[in-house]
């Protein structure tokens, strides 16, 4: 069934607390998460501007919004919760070596291939239904959980 975004754990003006997961981990993350940082996720990325992108009421760096319309009334596409970076898929991969020195030959080879990869799997053009200006979506992630 539908759900509204509603004051409570994550206190998100898009995000509903029903999408997350009910296993109690991840509720305890949010609010981890949320007590760490002293407030609610804060997520903002450039919004791809060209001649038809309206000019916005509220500029880059302005306070948080405390309403839906003042949020989409941002230049930066503004996103306040866990589930906006969290829910980008990604891949981590973690490998075992005989020692420091084979360690250190895997590092200096994956080291290589990482930007590579992270442009091959960028595609990450549209957050929240807005054309974003960037070619990552590792600020979004980092955003979600970082302070």
């Amino acid at each position: 069934p539908p759900a509204r975004p509603t004051p409570g754990l994550s206190d998100s003006l898009f995000v509903p607390d029903e999408i997350i997961n009910p296993a109690p981990r991840f509720a305890a993350l949010v609010k981890n998460i949320k007590r760490r940082r002293g407030s609610k996720v804060d997520i903002r990325v450039p919004r791809y501007r060209d001649e038809k992108t309206p000019d916005a009421a509220r500029p880059v760096g302005c306070p948080p919004p405390a309403t839906l319309e003042e949020a989409l009334e941002m230049d930066e596409v503004y996103m306040d919760a866990m589930a906006f970076g969290m829910g980008c898929c990604c891949l981590q991969v973690t490998f075992q070596a005989r020692d420091l020195s084979e360690s250190r030959h895997l590092y200096d080879q994956l080291a290589v291939l990482g930007p590579i990869m992270l442009a091959l799997t960028a595609a990450t053009p549209i957050a929240r239904g807005v054309l974003l200006d960037t070619d990552v979506r590792w600020d979004i992630i980092a955003q979600s959980v970082d302070d």
